[in-house]
């Protein structure tokens, strides 16, 4: 099946015509054509991803509304991890303390409950993203779009990201197939080790959430274009 978010490749800088040249049969949908289908999918982060991967020559006029598409969704995200954390510790030091002013042998229940707040600080600990996450975000993004422009979908998932309803493992859900560590790491401008440490949660969050709102800008680009392509014109006059 033919993606037709590759017709957006016509809309950079061009030496060779794409509307001439084609034959018999019912004429092609001309640049201006795209151009107004692009205009019909709503401005976010989809459309955004969508011309970053695309239509590189016309995203990087405006790349700070991908930027601040993408801070849109980081921020939030960023917040519940780091509060998750603050509460899972906060929580441990007051079962220590309640423990410390009980000023008696501790009971089994109370080492349950300090086993049970330790285990959620460790989870939480490493569900956190690295508090100068903000700082190495562009050069993540550029990465992951880099990667999205690959073009290789999961064979498994056929790029959906599910696998009968449920989240595919070969890709873990991101619906790309998945780029080695050490390519992500020197993209990201780091080190193996370090992205493996620090950075690879964060790099499939943002790979996914960045290649599911592409898909859908994809099918809102796809439906213009059929609606465009099926409008009653005097194109073949």
């Amino acid at each position: 099946m033919v993606d037709r978010r590759e017709m957006l490749a016509r809309l950079n800088a061009q030496t060779v015509r794409f509307d001439v040249g084609q034959g018999g049969g019912a004429p092609s949908l001309t640049t201006s054509d795209i151009a107004a289908a692009l205009g019909m999918v709503p401005a976010g982060l989809g459309r955004e991803v969508m011309e970053a991967v695309y239509l590189p020559d016309g995203a990087i006029r405006h790349r700070g509304k991908l930027a601040e598409a993408v801070l849109a969704i980081v921020r939030p995200e960023f917040t519940r991890r780091a509060r998750a954390l603050a509460e899972a510790e906060d929580d441990l030091s007051f079962s220590k303390e309640m423990v410390s002013l009980s000023r008696r042998s501790m009971s089994d229940a109370q080492r349950r409950i300090l086993r049970d707040r330790e285990a959620a600080v460790v989870l939480a600990r490493d569900q956190a993203w690295p508090k100068n996450t903000y700082q190495h975000l562009s050069r993540m993004v550029d990465a992951v779009v880099l990667e999205l422009a690959s073009g290789n979908r999961c064979p498994a998932c056929l790029g959906a990201g599910i696998v009968n309803d449920m989240g595919c493992k070969d890709c873990r859900c991101t619906g790309i197939e998945p780029t080695p560590d050490r390519r992500r790491a020197l993209a990201m401008g780091t080190d193996s080790p370090a992205y493996m440490r620090r950075w690879k949660p964060v790099y499939e969050w943002l790979l996914t959430e960045l290649n599911h709102a592409g898909e859908a800008a994809a099918k809102q680009l796809s439906r213009a274009l059929s609606n465009i392509d099926h409008e009653p014109t005097s194109r073949a006059a």
